[in-house]
């Protein structure tokens, strides 16, 4: 358990014993629980195999009152055991997602939480243990603002200097538009380790037509990392989607010591990528609907050109009940950038029982390790228990492709679902 861990855990705590009194007032209790058991046996093309049987729980807590402003309790979090491991020991590890108080007060003109949270505004795309707060200085106006610890930071060296902050402004008007400012900084072990600034735009139009826009420009280097704009204009039946977005990951994404890691490797490959494309949508009927999507993307150095497009079909059954076809064509420079595509799916809703099925086909124009196609095949089954609130699904998986020679998974999920 980490010291960030630890001190969240305290202080939400701390908080909740000290607000229980003005919660009990009138209070919901909402209580989830996903047990996934999932087994795996796996051969590569070198023929090693491995079996695994990890068991994975997330569980979500929710304490207030849903439907009125007030005071409230959130926290979710999730483990991991591996119970069969052929080539290690049995593991076990798990992770507080998010654990914070809120206050909204009874106009919703404020907002204020307190804890371990995530953030997705402008800029602040961020997971930390701190303070965010929101409020709306005039109607047209608002103004929101963080402050804490990053939780992804490294820790080699201690926490003791690592900070994140930042605020968004935004003007607009409800149902016409809205535009944003915002910044973040943060700072690893006392040194400055990012700091951003974002512009977005977002337009609604007449006859249905809506825009969006956001640009990032990193601080740091002086390069913009990010510029992306959509449009979507309706038509009769038919809706049009066009798009374009480029990035630069040395300017995008942080490679500073300390950095959050999933993509941090790709910051030193200096890549630009700029997608230019559009999707289409026809519907003929409510429960009838086809589709186009076409992209192109330009790689400055690395993975070349490719051209994608994609058709699809897909037909729905009353509310859950839906099936859907796709086919596609991705012609890239690159041998494992060019191939045709298909894929089927469905899901049935026979309360209390549901079924679903994946198949997916894809043939290379030239072998990839001796292999010209991949494969993929999904069948699961599910029933809805008589208490509404306890449900199963099992599934089994079958892979083929050519970095594993055979795949076989199957998922046991159990969800539970209390609230009072």
């Amino acid at each position: 358990m980490t010291r960030s861990w630890w001190m969240t855990a305290q202080l939400i705590l701390f908080a909740a014993v000290v607000a229980a009194p003005a919660v009990c007032r009138a209070v919901d209790l909402g209580i989830s629980s996903d047990t996934i058991v999932r087994v795996y046996e796996r051969d590569d093309r070198n023929g090693r195999g491995r079996s695994l049987l990890p068991v994975y729980e997330f569980m979500r807590l929710d304490y207030g009152s849903v439907t009125t402003p007030g005071l409230s309790l959130h926290a979710y979090g999730w483990g991991r055991l591996d119970l069969r491991d052929s080539h290690e020991d049995g593991d076990a590890e798990g992770d507080l997602l998010y654990a914070y108080l809120e206050y909204i007060d009874p106009d919703r003109d404020h907002q204020v939480r307190l804890g371990r949270q995530y953030l997705f505004e402008g800029v602040m795309r961020e997971s930390f243990d701190g303070l965010y707060a929101r409020t709306e200085l005039v109607p047209t106006v608002a103004l929101s603002a963080f402050a804490g610890m990053p939780v992804g930071a490294g820790s080699a060296a201690g926490r003791s200097g690592d900070l994140v902050y930042g605020a968004r402004i935004v003007q607009g008007q409800r149902g016409r538009y809205d535009a944003g400012i915002s910044y973040k900084y943060v700072a690893n072990d006392g040194s400055r380790s990012e700091e951003l600034l974002g512009a977005d735009l977002s337009l609604s139009l007449p006859a249905g037509v809506s825009m969006f826009a956001h640009s990032t420009l990193n601080l740091l280097t002086g390069g913009w990392g990010e510029h992306s704009y959509e449009a979507r204009i309706p038509f009769a039946s038919m809706e049009f989607r066009p798009f374009y977005q480029r990035y630069r990951y040395s300017d995008y994404l942080n490679d500073r010591s300390g950095a959050s890691r999933p993509f941090r490797f790709q910051t030193v490959l200096g890549d630009r990528v700029e997608i230019v494309g559009a999707e289409g949508f026809w519907y003929p009927t409510e429960s009838v609907e086809f589709g186009g999507r076409y992209k192109y993307l330009t790689y400055d150095s690395r993975f070349g050109n490719a051209h994608m497009a994609t058709a699809l079909a897909t037909v729905r059954r009353g509310i859950f009940s839906e099936a859907g076809l796709e086919f596609g064509r991705v012609q890239g420079d690159l041998a494992e950038n060019r191939y045709y595509l298909g894929r089927g799916y469905l899901y049935g809703d026979f309360t209390p029982w549901f079924a679903t099925g994946d198949v997916t086909y894809v043939r290379y124009d030239r072998a990839i390790y001796g292999e010209n196609s991949a494969f993929f095949v999904s069948a699961g089954v599910g029933r809805k228990m008589p208490d509404p609130a306890l449900s199963f699904k099992l599934s089994v998986d079958y892979s083929n492709d050519p970095y594993f020679h055979k795949d076989y998974r199957g998922t046991l999920a159990v969800t539970y679902a209390f609230r009072r």
